[in-house]
This record gives C-alpha cells, structure tokens and sequence, in this order.
C-alpha cells in the first residue's frame, strides 16, 4: 500500500550501510549491487539494492517472509489450489517425482515449493539447492527432518552445476533446487534422469505457461527436449494461485504437456485425464502390486485428509504431525 514513509538522501545512505555491515556483502560504487536475506525479529527479510554507477542512486526492494510455515493446508486456506490438486501433488511428491514449479516474478513458487517440502516422507533427507535463502530449512530441521542446505552463488565454494553434482553423490535423497536459472539446468536433468528410481526432484523456475517452461529450459538453458521429457509434473502458478497441473511425455515432435488441472475463472478444475484412466503420472505413482485405481483412491483420501485440515484450521506443520501423529493410519 502506498505509504508517507519517505527516505532523504542521507537517510538512504545510512540504511545502504547498515545493510552492508548486517549482510557482510559489499555495497559500494565497486560492487553496486545487493542481494541478501535479512534475519529480523518479523522474520527474514530479502532485500535487492542499487547504487552508482549501476543505479542514479540508491534504489531498495524489500520482502518479508512469514515466521509461518506454508503447507497444503495452508495453500488450501488460501485459495491458491483445490484439495483434489493438492491430494495428487502430495501423493506425487512423497512417491518421488521429477517435477518444477513455475510462474512469473512474485507468483508464489517458493511458497509452493516450501509447502511441497513437507510432504516428503519424513525419512527422506532432502538436499537443498540455493543462492539466497527461501526454503524453511530451519523450520524444517525443528522438526526432525534431515535436510541439508548447499550455499551457491557468487563468492560460495560451489557453482550451482557442481552443487548438483555433489548432491547427486551424497547418494539416495531429494534434491530441491531454490530457482533454475543457469548451468546447473544441465545436471539438474541428469538428477531427474537418475531419479528414475523414485528419488524426488523439484526446482522452480521462471516461465508463465507451459510452453514458456519450454523454451526457457531448451533453448535458454540449453537442456535437450529429450531431457527436459523427463520431467513427471509442472505446476503453474500466477498472482499465488495455481493455473495449471500437466504432465509431460515425449511425443512426436517434441514435449507434450497434457493438463490435469487448469483453472477455469476463480475455480481449479481437473480435466477429467486422471478419472479416465489416461494419467502416465499415477499410472508411474503405483507401487508394487497396487493398480492405478489403488493410487486414485489414495489420492483421494489425502484430498481428503489436507482438505480437514484446512477446515479445522490446522495448517502449520506442528498442527498437522500432532493430529497424524494421534490419528491411525494417517501417519506418513
């Protein structure tokens, strides 16, 4: 909301040093550029700054994050998926999928991608790809998961290609990527190729519908179609609500998304694909002697499941481990 907060000059140049000296990054006419996380008493606080000669002058972008955690639940509360999505990429997540989740600048898909983090088995461990720090590794440590956080970017120890290199040797896991923006595309892929297997691979990225994902992936970040194939799920999400849920496949002429969700006005609809029998991703989630109608219920009563959670108004996480924790057969 506009404000009548107003930075003079001097004011500017003061937070530009407090910033530097909390941040430990430079901020000067030799480095002009700023991008840190802030750890403040409301929680952490990503800031973006200019200055000369990259800028006129001082120029500041903030975001707060929440202390709360994002869930399903919590993403139910808010409208931004349907219980019967958030069923099918629950169940999908915690059986180990090859997924990304996309959108614009400010589209919510680190919140999503947050939210997705909890539905891992809580025996996994998950390996976390970031430059800046987004994903709750804190909160999720705090809750006994095992998950490890490697640090990229500009004067890290890893490039984010070596990042998932190193992951992939780490051995069995999840490797979640905070944003694929560059080299690490490449090995990202070969991650999803080896996670065949049934190791769970996430990233996010940018593009606003599925054919933008594409072409950012194929032709700006140079990963074959073949490969770029071997993605299971892509969520698209605008304005924190989610658009569209396809799988991909390899067709005749390259990737095919086949949507299993689109929204349709205000309302998230299912396209009928998974009910029809068609869906390669649930067929692909059955395990052992289950049929694809076992892994349809199942994903129904998780629906379900995530659904009463919101209703009852427990979305954090410590909310909902108490109550499977105390309810049979909903442990995970």
């Amino acid at each position: 909301l506009p404000t009548n907060v107003r930075l003079p000059p001097r004011g500017a140049g003061t937070l530009a040093s407090r910033l530097r000296r909390v941040s430990g990054e430079g901020f000067s006419r030799a480095s002009p550029t700023l991008d840190a996380t802030i750890e403040t008493e409301h929680g952490p606080v990503r800031v973006a700054a200019t200055t000369r000669p990259a800028s006129d002058g001082y120029g500041f972008t903030f975001r707060r994050g929440g202390t709360e955690a994002w869930t399903l639940p919590r993403l139910l509360e808010c409208g931004t998926m349907t219980p019967a999505a958030a069923g099918l990429l629950s169940v999908a997540v915690e059986r180990g999928v090859a997924g990304l989740v996309a959108g614009g600048r400010g589209a919510g898909k680190t919140s999503t991608l947050g939210a997705l983090l909890w539905e891992l088995p809580a025996s996994t461990r998950g390996i976390l790809i970031e430059d800046t720090p987004e994903l709750p590794v804190d909160r999720l440590r705090t809750a006994g998961r095992d998950i490890q956080r490697l640090s990229v970017g500009d004067g890290r120890e890893l490039a984010p290609a070596e990042a998932v290199h190193t992951a992939l040797r780490l051995g069995d896991g999840a490797i979640v990527v905070g944003e694929v923006r560059g080299e690490e595309a490449a090995a990202l892929y070969e991650a999803m190729r080896v996670g065949a297997s049934g190791e769970t691979v996430l990233g996010t990225i940018h593009g606003t519908d599925p054919e933008a994902v594409r072409e950012r992936v194929v032709t700006d970040l140079g990963v074959p179609s073949t490969a770029f194939a071997s993605t299971d799920l892509l969520v698209l999400l605008d304005s924190h609500r989610v658009v569209t849920i396809a799988e991909l496949r390899a067709g005749r002429d390259g990737v095919v998304f086949d949507r299993l969700f689109e929204r349709d006005g205000d309302d998230l609809v299912a396209t009928g694909r998974i009910d029809r029998g068609t869906s390669r991703l649930v067929d692909e989630l059955a395990r052992g002697s289950e049929s694809y109608a076992d892994v349809r219920a199942t994903i129904r009563t998780r629906a379900e499941t995530i659904a009463a959670h919101a209703a009852a108004g427990r979305t954090s996480p410590d909310a909902i481990g108490d109550w499977d924790a105390g309810t049979d057969g909903r442990q995970r």
